[in-house]
């Protein structure tokens, strides 16, 4: 291995963990937004519960109506029964109370009905509220998390960069742009090892000639199956 094997590999060295931190990056869109998505069934069943709660005091201030409206008409009939001097309007009218007592006595066990069931939901949307707010916090500490993930990696790929470009500078202008065309087109190893006769990049075997040339030329070989730069330790 000559000294620009060692420079290259150094290269390739960062350049992969730009990659991987490129990476990174790159999926962090997706992460926030699976992050996020975590809220929507206690959001939901926070909404489930409250507009349950709602159409309930609804429903109950509608039977309150309901049940006035039967003791109004009951307090009227009442006195109109107390001003009446004939049997037969006073006995109708004794019917109708009892029949607006009757319905008032089933619309109060509705209204208790519906007050228990409230009472029921009210403890519910508590639970829920809470379940929201806790992952709200859990989201909150993962998004935090990933923003530092963001901050920090652009701050390594900008390290890493540095040190690439002072890497490069040691080389020779062509074999740099070789290596780059390499790495860009393989997308992974650009510069590779030559093991017990095979191109350690496309595992194929290679020519004696080429191993030969490999250990002994300062000049760079290329694998003459993958086009990859190849070296020989020792």
């Amino acid at each position: 291995m000559n000294p620009a094997h060692e420079t290259l590999l150094a290269i390739q060295d960062r350049d992969r963990r730009v990659l991987d931190l490129q990476k990174s990056l790159d999926r962090l869109p997706t992460d926030r937004e699976r992050a996020k998505n975590k809220l929507e069934d206690d959001e939901a069943a926070v909404a489930d519960l409250r507009e349950k709660a709602t159409a309930n005091e609804i429903a109950t201030k509608n039977l309150e109506l309901d049940i006035q409206t039967r003791q109004d008409s009951i307090a009227k009939l009442k006195t109109q029964q107390f001003e009446t001097r004939k049997n037969e309007e006073f006995r109708a009218m004794g019917s109708e109370i009892e029949r607006y007592a009757a319905e008032v006595e089933e619309l109060e066990d509705k209204e208790l009905v519906l007050m228990e069931e409230l009472e029921s939901l009210k403890s519910d949307l508590g639970a829920a509220r809470k379940a929201l707010t806790d992952t709200q916090s859990l989201i909150d500490e993962e998004l935090t998390s990933l923003d530092e993930r963001e901050t920090e990696a652009a701050k390594r790929i900008t390290q890493l960069e540095e040190e690439t470009f002072a890497l490069k500078s040691k080389l020779d202008e062509d074999l740099v742009d070789t290596y780059e065309r390499i790495f860009r087109s393989k997308g992974d190893f650009a510069v590779v090892e030559i093991r017990a006769g095979v191109c350690n990049g496309c595992h194929m075997k290679i020519t004696p000639d080429n191993i030969h040339k490999a250990k002994s030329s300062t000049d760079i070989v290329l694998c003459i199956n993958c086009g990859r730069i190849v070296y020989v330790l020792g």
